[in-house]
């Protein structure tokens, strides 16, 4: 499996770089980037077209990273109260087995139920 992520690095990596040697001239150009909110307005400095891509691509593999972080760092949490419980239960499940079984007598009644004779 470790060899499979690897070649399927090598393979992004390759067609990454082929794509920016193929579109030099096309991701050399600067765009300016405007963001207008009513009477607020902000522009950018000229950025290229390139860097843009880059900083996508990693922000779309670090923001994946942080979450599925902060999923296993729940995750194991969970598990940690979980094993906690399963611990204790086990400890009480032992203690139950070991305990001395009593021998007492049970008097057993007998039950008489009265019956009144049918009325004709």
């Amino acid at each position: 499996m470790r060899y499979l992520k690897v070649l399927c690095l090598v393979v992004l990596f390759f067609v990454s770089m082929l794509f920016f040697v193929q579109n030099t001239d096309v991701l050399v150009q600067t765009l300016i980037l405007q963001l207008g909110l009513f009477s607020w307005s902000v522009t950018s400095a000229p950025v290229p077209h390139y860097l843009l891509i880059l900083l996508a691509f990693v922000a779309g593999a670090i923001l994946p990273m942080i979450y599925f972080l902060c999923e296993k760092i729940r995750l194991s949490r969970e598990l940690r109260t979980a094993r906690k419980t399963i611990k204790q239960q086990e400890e009480e499940l032992n203690s139950l087995r070991n305990m001395p079984i009593e021998e007492t007598d049970y008097q057993t009644e007998a039950v008489t139920a009265d019956v009144e004779p049918e009325q004709a």
